[in-house]
């Protein structure tokens, strides 16, 4: 069993129990994968596409069907309405939620995991281009892949580094003992082994016919949500309250977001079995030490203080990003082609079309180069982090997934991380996270830490 805990060592916690639940998750999505195909169309693209078994895309439009057929139908008596009816009459929308599901339950992680796997040099997310439907019981699922330059990395561990120095204001000091002594006050009022509010669960989400079989042993996908509700009860949410790790229910209120129609409301089933917690409502000083390889008190202490030093309204952490980067592109430059960051620049305009000030941003005059230079930054960071990820061998297991998630606990730990993806406001999550995608996030962040240890040590 993996269990959290925020005082001392965490109990029952080996990352390789995790480790290897996630490899035998992959082996299953591979079970599940007809043909995985990667073609090089120009310098920067590569054509992806990924074919499903036809037993598992037959096994899941057969529960779809009976979704369907669950339905009141003038002229039929309940539960009286054949299976010819529904494949005749909802054509378009059993296609739709096979569609749908297989994206993203399979594919999405599928693509995640080979890409990192084969360790391909993404220059932003791949782009579904369209899904093909050759015969009865297949799709084919097509994606372009950016991909950038290979860079010949230099002996960066030995490059010259001078960390920047924090204020040496004693206030600040007493600060960072009252935030600890606060935090540790905040754990002993938590249940270590409960799922409370405000926490953090990772759960396996296993296809269930609707009486609650499994439909394929191999239909498992792996996601993380912040049990945080709102004004309104979340329905979902809710069934994580007290539950531990091992727990398991049935549902059919699992939902991923995307557009809820006709077709969406009919909900599957589902057995969810919870994998691990993480308390979200204070700091675990043990997963802040692994997070940052600290050896004491006094490391501890220090490293707080970077994100209570400001310096122009800039904290010591992020001056130490910052120079970071600036150190590993000014000893590595390379170029990002045009086309690369204009896609970015669609993914940052989307994004910022959400927040309310976006009219007041656009109103700028320089607003359109203000994004484009942010966009070469963001890629090229990426791409320097990537690759020093691959050339290292990182990899990631459950415990990086608690320290990352864990340092969202707060809004001055928040702080210390750079690569927020999917969690800017973890406070409004409103669906789960798939655990690969997220996996991809948590390892870019993982290979910063490791480069800033290594340079500061």
């Amino acid at each position: 069993m993996i269990v959290t805990s925020q005082a001392g060592p965490i109990p029952n916690n080996d990352p390789e129990i995790f480790q290897s639940s996630m490899e035998l998750l992959s082996k299953k999505l591979k079970h599940l994968i007809l043909t995985f195909k990667a073609e090089p169309s120009s310098s920067h693209l590569i054509k992806v596409s990924i074919e499903i078994n036809d037993d598992v895309t037959a096994a899941i439009h057969k529960e779809i069907v009976e979704l369907f057929k669950r339905e009141s139908f003038e002229g039929f008596k309940d539960d009286a309405v054949p299976s010819e009816y529904i494949e005749e009459n909802f054509k378009d929308e059993l296609h739709y939620r096979l569609k749908n599901y297989i994206f993203r339950h399979l594919v999405s992680d599928y693509l995640t995991n080979e890409l990192i796997a084969r360790k391909v040099p993404l220059a932003n997310y791949p782009r579904l281009t369209s899904i093909e439907k050759p015969a009865l019981r297949k799709f084919v699922y097509n994606f372009d892949v950016s991909t950038a330059d290979l860079i010949e990395l230099k002996e960066w561990k030995l490059f010259a580094f001078k960390s920047p120095k924090r204020k040496r204001y004693k206030d600040l000091d007493k600060q960072v003992v009252q935030f600890v002594e606060q935090q540790v006050s905040e754990t002993k009022k938590q249940n270590p082994d409960l799922i409370e509010e405000n926490d953090w669960a990772c759960f396996e989400a296993t296809l269930l016919t609707s009486d609650l079989t499994p439909i394929h042993p191999s239909l498992v996908s792996c996601f993380w949500i912040k049990v945080k509700n709102h004004d309104l009860p979340d329905p979902f949410k809710v069934l994580f309250l007290g539950k531990t790790v091992g727990s398991e229910f049935a549902t059919n209120k699992l939902e991923l977001g995307g557009t809820i129609n006709y077709v969406e409301n009919k909900k599957f089933n589902f057995l969810i079995t919870i994998k691990a917690i993480i308390k979200g409502s204070s700091i675990s000083l043990d997963l802040f030490k692994t997070t940052f390889k600290l050896k004491n008190k006094q490391d501890i202490h220090n490293k707080l203080m970077e994100v209570f030093s400001y310096r122009n309204d800039i904290s010591q952490r992020k001056t130490i990003i910052e120079e970071i980067f600036h150190l590993l592109l000014s000893k590595h430059r390379f170029e990002i082609p045009k086309h690369l960051i204009l896609r970015r620049v669609e993914d940052i305009l989307l994004s910022l079309m959400k927040q309310p000030d976006y009219q007041v941003y656009r109103s700028q005059k320089d607003f359109l180069y203000q994004v484009e230079q942010l966009a070469e930054k963001q890629l090229k960071e990426e791409i320097i982090i990537d690759q020093i990820t691959f050339s290292e061998n990182l990899k990631i297991d459950l415990r990086d997934m608690q320290q990352y998630l864990h340092l969202f606990n707060s809004r001055r730990l928040r702080e210390f991380v750079y690569f927020k993806a999917f969690i800017e406001k973890p406070d409004d999550l409103d669906t789960p996270i798939n655990a690969h995608l997220l996996g991809q996030t948590v390892l870019r962040e993982k290979t910063l830490n490791h480069i800033i240890h290594t340079l500061t040590r």
